[in-house]
């Protein structure tokens, strides 16, 4: 069942299904390495702040609003 990135747990790793925002929000998470299909790991959060996320080798840190846009499938492995 697919959530939203800023709703995953710490330490849980998730694919990209969508991104629920307007082209300015898939550009800023595109130049992040974010987009529909990537598989990203919630590394973890400050309250109410930025998230941390790891893409591939690096980490980046994203607003909550948009990473409430992020709609991801959990994966386990």
């Amino acid at each position: 069942m697919p959530i939203t990135l800023d709703r995953m747990t710490k330490g849980t790793k998730g694919r990209v299904v969508s991104i629920a925002g307007g082209r300015g929000a898939v550009l800023k998470l595109a130049a992040q390495g974010i987009a529909p299909g990537m598989t990203i790991e919630k590394v973890g959060h400050l309250r109410g702040g930025p998230i941390l996320v790891k893409v591939g080798q690096n980490q980046v840190a994203i607003g909550k609003g948009l990473a409430s846009k992020v709609i991801v499938r959990v994966v386990t492995e």
